[in-house]
């Protein structure tokens, strides 16, 4: 494009921005789902410019979807994370999803994916929670560092809790009684439920971290200490 189009095109936008009917960032946001990019983006712009959070994530997905505008993930990810730092959690796990993939300017970087996922997870993000304790169950080599430290921190998050019921309960590598015995939990000992299969239950052990499996009737819900 030379520079004499961009100059149409910008006088053109500026020239529609006057004209636009949407009043606010809500108002803006269905012009977007509507399809009328322009009139959304200027309306947007002057507020995610203010700090309005709402308007820097739907400019960020302006720029990554090319809703009339060139199609920019390192714009997006500028404007997702000026939402991300003022707590807007759709920011934060687009961050997460844009590191993931990697398919733009912004490269591929798991580490940064899974912190930002963590970010969400925080924040009861629920699609977060979900990949995060997808990776976990499967042992994705994203996080197979980072497993016992992700499950101690956060793994209180990540699903309904359960407390051994029985004196003492053996951990396995897999859902049979065929498989190794990892560890043994005492009574009181709490997990974290990841996944099922039949009788069994994947859960992460609060205590050491480790991913595993524990024959349900070992386990019962999680008993929440009375305030009183």
């Amino acid at each position: 494009m030379t520079r004499t189009i961009r100059s149409v095109a910008l006088l053109a936008l500026l020239a529609f921005c006057v004209q636009a009917r949407a009043s606010d960032v809500s108002d803006a946001i269905h012009a977007m789902r509507a399809g009328n990019f322009a009139e959304a983006y200027c309306v947007l712009k002057p507020y995610a410019e203010s700090g309005d959070a709402e308007a820097q994530y739907n400019i960020g997905w302006m720029y990554l979807n090319g809703y009339g505008l060139a199609m920019n993930d390192s714009l997006a990810l500028e404007w997702w994370q000026r939402a991300s730092d003022q707590g807007y959690t759709d920011a934060t796990f687009s961050i997460a999803m844009l590191y993931s993939l990697g398919e733009g300017q912004v490269r591929k970087d798991m580490d940064k994916a899974v912190d930002y996922y963590l970010m969400a997870v925080e924040d009861g993000h629920e699609d977060a929670n979900m990949i995060i304790r997808s990776m976990l169950t499967r042992n994705d080599k994203a996080i197979r560092e980072r497993q016992r430290d992700i499950v101690k921190t956060y793994g209180y998050l990540l699903g309904p809790l359960f407390d051994v019921k029985v004196d003492r309960a053996n951990i396995r590598q897999g859902p049979t009684l065929e498989d190794k015995i990892v560890t043994v939990l005492e009574q009181g000992s709490t997990v974290v439920e990841l996944s099922s299969k039949g009788k069994w239950m994947q859960v992460g052990l609060l205590d050491s971290g480790e991913v595993a499996w524990v024959y349900k009737t070992l386990v019962h819900p999680h008993a929440i200490a009375s305030t009183n």
